[in-house]
Order: C-alpha cells, then sequence, then structure tokens
C-alpha cells in the first residue's frame, strides 16, 4: 500500500506532474520508482515513512530510496504491466 500523505507540485514533465511527496509504505518493498505513481514523476527529495520498522527514506537523484538512518540505499523494481487480455 503507498498512500500519499502530502505533495507539493513543482512542473509538469512530459505531460505528468512532478512532485516533491511525502509517503507511507507498508514495507520498503513497496517503495515506487520516480514514475511509480500513476500521473506524476516523483522528484528527488520525496521522503518515505516505512510503516512496519518506523524507518525513514529519502529519494536521491540517481532514482534510489536512501534510509535515512543507515545510510543504506535501495533501488525499487518497476511495477510490471499487467498482461493483455487476449480477447
Amino acid at each position: 500500500m503507498i498512500v500519499i500523505l502530502k505533495e507539493k507540485f513543482v512542473s509538469f514533465e512530459e505531460g505528468v506532474s512532478v512532485v516533491i511527496a511525502e509517503l507511507a509504505v507498508d514495507s520498503r518493498t513497496e517503495l515506487p520508482t520516480e514514475d511509480g505513481i500513476e500521473g506524476r514523476k516523483l522528484s528527488p527529495a520525496s521522503l518515505a515513512w516505512e510503516i512496519s520498522t518506523g524507518e525513514f527514506y529519502g529519494l536521491g537523484s540517481d532514482g534510489k530510496w536512501v534510509n535515512q538512518t543507515t545510510g543504506e540505499p535501495y533501488e525499487p523494481t518497476p511495477a510490471t504491466e499487467p498482461a493483455p487480455d487476449p480477447e
């Protein structure tokens, strides 16, 4: 589950809103890629709270989330597209 707690519009890029966001996720495996939230592109400096551990992550300009306590980087996996309907 990803919840947008707060967001601030920065600009438009290719018809998508670029935002600095504050997110909440159940676990770090749910941290999105910079374009992983439909209709938005996350700007570096976006923050995420991992509810299961209480850890905070910051999105770097390289697209990796960095644990703010340990400095450990985490590279999110892009969401897979659903298989097309065979009909």
